[in-house]
Formats: structure tokens, C-alpha cells, sequence
């Protein structure tokens, strides 16, 4: 039923074509009826209209249209306020209490952009890791973030040595925290291990889907390590967005790997220019590249408010065209 249809009414009445009893007042043989089946005193019959209606009828047909009209109302506000699609839905309201933004905010310039970069492939790729059941024990000590990275390319020689196109991006110490359950305060804290992490450079630009990581323990024993690198070939050229383009893509959440959760809440503290290889196992959740790809990228690095993190990095494709 359409909102303009009117729902079937009942014409059941008290008029009478066969034999029965007569109501009070008529007698057999008489009638106060005209000619064309009215009372003549009762009310006038519209045109097209049965003649043998009377007035109780046609007041049970006018109750009836009175009914059908509120039910269809009835439908047509439970359908909008319930949301279902279609001819009866309302557009949802925004709750007035929360402050969207479609938006991350950027805290620095953005760099100048270069109209072309140079093309690779990659030629080559390596994978490497093993960990231990030492490195969520808590130590005595553990590298300190300075000397940390000199203990990591010392100790990787058994594994293929640090390459010489690795630069160094991470060097942070992690502790083991105790919190107390009530207060959720820090109780005790002790030394679990530092994290050094190296990825490929090249023409001093970050290439991202590259890493070498590595969790050292006491005087800079490797307990984990997880390498994936690759060797690159130049092709030529290509020629690339400028950062401010690369920006609109951003804010559009266009990037190059996906995530789960918005992005508009970011505060983007670096932007700088790369290459992303992928270099993932296939089930991957990444935009397709093919696996000799080298794809130059626009890197903005993100941090959320009220969180003591690394900031995150995201990826926008800076091929043009």
C-alpha cells in the first residue's frame, strides 16, 4: 500500500433485500421510502452512490475511511523513525554531542615535490626470523637506546651482516610494568629488552615494506629478529603528485594500506617523500602491487591525541596517472 492509497474498507450495514423480519414502525406493503430507495427526510445520497445504503451505512463507510487513513499515517511515521529504506526512510541524525572531523590536522609544512623520481624494480627479495623464550623475561639490564643499534649491527653478522643501504629508524627500550589493579598506577617496572629496527634507503628516501628488527637482551644478545629486504634495479622515471595532492588522497583515507579504524583524528608531525615495495606474504590485507613493483609514495606519519606512541605511518601512492 502506497502512502496515498487508503486501506479496503468493509461495506457490511443493516440494509435488507430478502425476506425477515420488518423493523419497528414498517409494516408489510409500506414503505417511507422515494422511488430511487431513500428516505425522503434523510440525508442525500451522492451520485454513482447504492441507493440502498442508508444512513447507519454510510455512517460505518466514513468511520471506516477515517480508520484506514490513520492507519496508513501510523505506518508511514513507524517506517521513518525506524530507518527502513525506501519510500518511508529519513536520513539519520548526527549525534550533537560528538565533534566530527573529516579531517587529520597537520603540524608541520609540507615538503616541495619534485615533478619526477626515479623508477626500480625489485630484483631480489630476503626473508629471515626466529625468536626466543627469553624475551618476555624480565632482565637485569638491557641496552640503552644509544648504544643499542651498534650492539644490533654487531651482532647480525651471523645473519647476513646489516646492510649497507639500512638506516636506522627505531631504537627504543621496553620494560616489563606491574600496575596496581585499583589505582592502575605503575607499581614496578623492569627491563624486558630494546628494539632496534633498520629499513632500506634508497637515494636517502625510506623504503617502506623493508625492515630489519631485532630485540636485544643483556650486552645486546639478539632473542628476536624478523628481516625482509630486497635488492633494487633503476628503471628511468615516473612522475609523481605533489605532496599538497597527495594530502587531498589523505584526507579522502586513499591509502596504499588499509586500515581498520579512521584516520581523521591524526595529527600528521612528518611528511616526507618514498617507495613502498610489497614484499607480504599474499594474504596480506595491502592494495594489489605486483610483486617486482617499486611504487614511489608520499609518507605522512601520525599520531593520535592523548597517546604516547611511535607515530604511525600512512601511505598514499604518489604515482601520477
Amino acid at each position: 500500500m502506497t502512502p496515498h492509497e487508503t486501506a479496503p474498507v468493509s461495506r457490511e450495514g443493516t440494509s435488507r433485500t430478502g425476506p425477515g423480519p420488518l423493523p419497528a414502525g414498517e409494516t408489510a406493503g409500506s414503505s417511507a421510502r422515494t422511488g430511487d430507495g431513500r428516505d425522503p427526510g434523510g440525508p442525500e445520497i451522492p451520485q454513482g452512490a447504492d441507493p440502498q445504503m442508508n444512513e447507519r451505512e454510510w455512517i460505518h463507510v466514513g468511520a471506516g475511511m477515517v480508520i484506514a487513513v490513520f492507519l496508513a499515517g501510523f505506518m508511514i511515521v513507524s517506517a521513518g523513525m525506524l530507518g527502513i529504506p525506501g519510500h518511508f526512510s529519513r536520513p539519520a541524525l548526527a549525534d550533537p554531542h560528538i565533534a566530527y572531523n573529516n579531517s587529520v590536522t597537520l603540524a608541520v609544512a609540507l615538503p616541495s615535490s619534485p615533478p619526477v623520481v626515479p623508477a626500480y624494480r625489485v630484483s631480489n627479495v630476503k626473508k629471515l626470523s626466529f625468536s626466543s623464550a627469553k624475551t618476555p623475561e624480565k632482565k637485569a639490564h638491557i641496552p640503552s637506546e644509544r648504544d643499542a643499534p651498534a650492539l644490533a649491527a654487531r651482532d647480525l653478522a651471523p645473519y647476513g651482516g646489516l646492510p649497507p643501504d639500512a638506516g636506522l629508524e627505531v631504537s627504543q627500550q621496553v620494560f616489563w610494568n606491574t600496575y596496581n589493579g585499583t589505582t592502575g598506577r605503575v607499581e614496578e617496572k623492569f627491563p624486558q629488552y630494546t628494539r632496534v629496527i633498520f629499513r632500506k634507503q634508497v637515494n636517502g628516501l625510506p623504503v617502506m615494506g623493508t625492515m630489519i628488527e631485532t630485540r636485544l637482551g643483556a650486552d645486546g644478545e639478539i632473542l628476536d629478529l624478523a628481516k625482509t629486504w630486497c635488492t633494487l634495479d633503476a628503471t628511468g622515471e615516473i612522475p609523481i603528485i605533489t605532496a599538497e595532492e597527495a594530502l587531498e588522497k589523505l584526507n579522502r583515507q586513499d591509502l596504499l594500506e588499509k586500515y581498520q579504524c579512521c584516520i581523521s583524528d591524526n595529527t600528521i608531525t612528518r611528511v616526507e617523500l618514498g617507495y613502498y615495495v610489497d614484499l607480504h606474504l599474499p594474504d596480506a590485507s595491502v592494495q594489489p602491487v605486483s610483486p617486482d613493483t617499486c611504487t614511489p609514495v608520499w609518507i605522512f606519519y601520525g599520531v593520535k591525541p592523548g597517546l604516547d606512541e611511535e607515530p604511525i605511518p600512512l601511505i598514499v601512492n604518489a604515482t601520477r596517472g
